[in-house]
């Protein structure tokens, strides 16, 4: 009698095995029975080549990574601290149809996000709408979150889990490609789920920090978050940034993986609704290497934000991380890296389709972005690459950096009213 009850149970047990898998291909039989969709309803213009004297070494190390990653799209632009640009592309927009990459071409950014999140923040900082040790639970209701404050949600130390690391909503996620995720959704998946660490005790990321920051901006503005990015990339005069909503006729070049599913290159135009609605303020920016390249100098030179806020944002707290080992900290939405030996600041981003990496030299001054249409790639291993090329470019003498380092701790002192920076002491783990 055990023994049939074990076997019985065996068979249980391998019964719902086989469903779980039949529903989960049943669900992503897009990935191998649906026709791919082309990349953009319009065809991007063909801008001119944004470069100057002694900068062809930089698309040479374009064009050898895409040649290596079997014609994958890339697209990046380079700002030096004396204001010359270079802007270049590699590779195909769309692999069915061959269409090249252009600089006109939009991609999703993944965590790249989290800084365009951080600077939103900082902005309602500044104007003292918020305060940046003021509690979550002023805006959400989310019990276990009582003593997780803005800036442990901004630097990834409130101890919260991961949302994108259940195993259930990964499920729900990758196997309902047209879903548009509602944040209350996503909040739901760790509802109920312990804090990892006490609050404020270490650093560990954590996607819902910024899906949480996310809801706080739109409760302290009554905006929807993809309206205030398109607003603070309005100051700049960016015209291709955009998040969870943009025009149909956007020109998006097509994302491709090849690693989630380990089933060779696949086009993943159809998973885009419920990519981005599911990243939401921790990874739906869609944008052009240009206009992010833009931004970032803007905020690291302080012309998007005042100094101090942009100086508060450079507190790194430490923080190894064995998914990005050139992490030294990470601040306010911003990681702190060292990349074959030069110190950088910025984020790398990887979302289903698309890759990013968006950086700022600490001690030469200059912004790289490098942007990606497949999953994967060695985003800091293209960096170092593309330093070297820098490295190598005339330079005028007289060019000098803007770029802000953090204060000292307190160097901001204490006393001012909730809200403002200079009332926020820095603190570091």
């Amino acid at each position: 009698m055990a023994a049939r009850g074990v076997a019985q149970a065996a068979r249980a047990l391998l019964g719902l095995v086989a469903l779980a898998a039949l529903a989960f291909f049943g669900y992503t039989g897009y990935l191998f029975f649906v026709p791919a969709k082309g990349p953009a309803t319009v065809q991007p213009s063909l801008e001119p080549a944004v470069g100057f004297p002694g900068s062809e070494g930089l698309q040479q190390v374009l064009d050898a990574s895409s040649a290596e990653l079997e014609g994958v799209g890339l697209q990046a632009t380079l700002i030096l601290p004396d204001g010359r640009m270079w802007a270049g592309v590699a590779g195909r927009a769309h692999h069915e149809s061959g269409q090249p990459m252009t600089p006109a071409h939009l991609l999703h950014v993944g965590s790249v996000t989290k800084i365009y999140t951080a600077a939103l923040v900082m902005d309602l900082a500044v104007q003292g709408l918020l305060g940046l040790d003021d509690p979550v639970t002023r805006w959400i209701d989310l019990p276990q979150a009582e003593a997780v404050t803005v800036r442990m949600l901004l630097n990834h130390t409130s101890g919260l889990p991961s949302y994108t690391e259940d195993g259930l909503f990964l499920f729900r996620w990758f196997g309902q490609p047209w879903k548009r995720w509602e944040p209350p959704e996503l909040l739901a998946v760790i509802r109920n789920r312990p804090l990892k660490f006490p609050p404020g005790s270490r650093h560990e990321y954590s996607n819902t920090n910024y899906l949480l920051l996310g809801l706080i901006l739109e409760a302290v503005t009554g905006q929807p978050y993809g309206q205030l990015v398109q607003e603070l990339a309005g100051r700049l005069g960016l015209k291709a940034t955009f998040a969870l909503t943009y025009p149909d006729r956007l020109p998006v070049a097509t994302g491709y993986d090849q690693s989630l599913f380990r089933l060779g290159r696949r086009n993943m135009a159809r998973f885009r609704i419920a990519m981005e609605t599911g990243a939401h303020a921790a990874g739906a920016v869609l944008a052009t290497s240009h206009d992010v390249a833009r931004f970032l100098h803007a905020l690291m030179t302080g012309q998007l934000l005042p100094l101090r806020a942009v100086a508060a944002m450079q507190a790194f707290v430490a923080a190894p991380d064995e998914d990005v080992p050139a992490q030294q900290g990470y601040g306010l939405g911003l990681r702190q890296l060292v990349v074959a030996g030069q110190p950088l600041v910025g984020h790398t981003g990887t979302i289903a389709g698309y890759s990013a990496v968006a950086v700022h030299h600490a001690e030469k001054g200059y912004t790289l972005v490098i942007l990606s249409n497949l999953s994967v790639i060695d985003q800091l291993g293209l960096v170092a690459k593309m330093q070297a090329a820098i490295d190598r470019l005339p330079v005028p003498p007289e060019a000098e950096t803007s770029t802000v380092k953090a204060p000292a701790e307190g160097e901001f002192g204490a006393g001012t009213d909730r809200g403002t920076l200079e009332g926020v002491p820095l603190r570091r783990l």
